[in-house]
């Protein structure tokens, strides 16, 4: 599979798991010691199921999820992602703003393949209170 291919696999995995908590097609295109370098307010995801249980925790503090993610370039092993999203806070998570408040982040991420798996990514972004 050649990497937009595979990035655009990418980007169906995370709506499922964002939108409906099915984690299944992202388990699928990450290697078992995955590692996701996040940005300061996120702490580091090391394999799956911490990655898992990351999202799945900022599911439940947030609502009105919209993400958009775009292919930017891949070759060989690795591919590039841009990201833009935007999230209202429901106040349960005390290191985001209270209820009520939106958070709109944007950057640019970077996937290192392996064994056709994600083994290691890189997220570069920022984000700010909106409302």
């Amino acid at each position: 599979m050649n990497t937009k291919d595979f990035a655009e696999n990418f980007i169906k995995a995370e709506e499922e798991i964002w939108h409906k908590g099915n984690y299944k097609p992202l388990e699928a295109l990450e290697h078992k010691d995955v590692y996701y370098h996040l940005t300061p307010l996120q702490p580091d995801a090391k394999g799956f199921e911490a990655h898992k249980q990351q999202i799945l925790g900022y599911r439940m503090g947030f609502s009105s999820i919209k993400q958009e993610w775009n292919y930017l370039a891949g070759d060989g092993n690795v591919f590039a992602l841009s990201y833009k999203a935007r999230y209202v806070s429901n106040g349960k998570l005390p290191e985001f703003p209270p209820a009520g408040k939106a958070i709109s982040a944007d950057g640019m991420w970077l996937f290192q393949l392996k064994d056709g798996k994600i083994i290691e990514a890189w997220e570069k972004g920022s984000g700010s209170i909106t409302d």
